[in-house]
């Protein structure tokens, strides 16, 4: 008797019984899944037409190009009106922690105004630029120079040159660091 009860062990039992509980549940799915037969349906075939055959799949006019760069200049900016909620709260997260010291928290407030700042300017820059004519205009500032996205039908010389000058009267960069870019 001892022997048997060796090789049948409480281990044994149990895996025997899962074994039999997962076949159980194999058998009742494949019963339960062939009951609801699946129809498969051969594609239409097009009269006319050869198999790689292209064909259009939207005619892009300029009503299309006009909403597709008012899409584009919207989630622009709401891009980075979340960039710039973000790095507020975590300014204000450094701000609140509490456990800051004084110098900390100067920091963090000379970093609250600079962005204070670099927002107000933005949109100075923005709104100027619309004022001079341009359709839309981005105006995004950083530590080494600003990009320019304008949307013009046709950006020339003199409309550059009137970016770059609106630019330099509000911030000062380097003209090399200055990057304008047209959207149609």
């Amino acid at each position: 008797m001892k022997r048997l009860n060796v090789i049948i062990g409480k281990k044994q039992i149990v895996i025997a019984s899962l074994t039999v509980l997962l076949g159980a549940a194999v058998a009742v799915n494949f019963i339960v899944s062939g009951a609801r037969k699946k129809e498969v349906t051969e594609p239409a075939q097009q009269v006319g037409a050869n198999y790689g055959d292209a064909a259009y799949v939207a005619n892009k006019t300029n009503s299309d190009i006009a909403t597709s760069a008012d899409a584009y200049f919207a989630k622009a900016r709401l891009d980075k009106q979340q960039s710039r909620d973000e790095a507020a709260q975590v300014l204000a997260g450094m701000y609140g922690g509490g456990d800051i010291t004084s110098d900390e928290r100067e920091v963090v407030q000379a970093n609250a105004k600079n962005l204070s700042a670099v927002i107000e300017s933005e949109t100075k820059i923005e709104t100027l630029l619309k004022a001079q004519g341009f359709e839309d205009a981005l105006c995004y500032l950083g530590d080494n120079g600003a990009n320019i996205i304008v949307k013009t039908p046709g950006l020339d010389a003199a409309g550059a040159a009137k970016i770059k000058s609106t630019l330099l009267s509000e911030v000062e960069v380097a003209s090399d660091n200055i990057t304008i870019v047209e959207v149609k």
